[in-house]
């Protein structure tokens, strides 16, 4: 075990510095959903900074299928040290520091504000790639209009354009659903593009049956 702590920690400064880029790049690849001791939902994590709590004894529990073993070095009798992965793990505080930064915020993030909004255009109603998406508030900044989750919708170039520094009302747009902002579980859940099954359940049973993550 502590031959695969020594290889992991070395590198778990940087897997926790790119993490968020990790996880956007990672559409195809399955994530450890980490928890506190509360069973609230933390973050995702990479299998090798799910590895590195399992190596500081630092999961009190876990739930779930197996998704990863990860081998490490041999002791003096020959035997190899392996960790199995669970895909949701319970951990008594994070990695580094003594307590979880508080990701709750009132401000809208661009790419969990599509998944939120499921890439469908407030203003058109059709679905479009990310890359072809923009970030339009509903009362303009220009305006005075916050960057607030309850401010802030999905729009195509074209609408968010055509709409420009008025209100919907002013540009004759109506919005075709109303912004709100997403509970700690569900923009949890709106960051993974590869959520498994025991994961969705996990996360699924604390979001409101109101909110759009039930129409997928």
């Amino acid at each position: 075990m502590r031959v695969l702590e020594a290889r992991v920690e070395r590198r778990v400064s940087s897997s926790l510095t790119s993490r968020t880029i990790n996880i956007l790049k990672e559409d195809a690849v399955s994530l450890v959903l980490v928890v506190d001791k509360g069973g609230m939902p933390k973050d995702w994590c990479n299998f090798e900074v799910a590895a590195c709590y399992y190596a500081k004894d630092k999961v009190i529990w876990e739930l779930g299928e197996k998704v990863k073993t990860m081998f490490g070095g041999h002791n003096y009798r020959g035997e190899q040290s392996r960790i199995d992965i669970s895909c949701i793990i319970g951990v008594s505080g994070p990695l580094l520091g003594d307590k979880f930064y508080n990701q709750q915020t009132k401000f809208a993030d661009r790419m969990t504000l599509y998944s939120r909004d499921q890439h469908m255009c407030a203003y058109c109603g059709n679905e479009f790639s990310s890359s072809q998406l923009t970030i339009d508030h509903v009362l303009p900044k220009s305006r005075g209009g916050s960057n607030q989750w309850t401010n802030c919708v999905t729009a195509c170039r074209p609408c968010n354009h055509r709409k420009g520094w008025k209100t919907p009302e002013e540009a004759k747009m109506h919005l075709l659903y109303v912004p709100y902002a997403p509970t700690v579980h569900e923009r949890i859940l709106l960051k993974n593009r590869k959520v498994l099954a025991d994961q969705m359940e996990y996360l699924k049973a604390s979001i409101p049956k109101h909110s759009r993550v039930w129409r997928n």
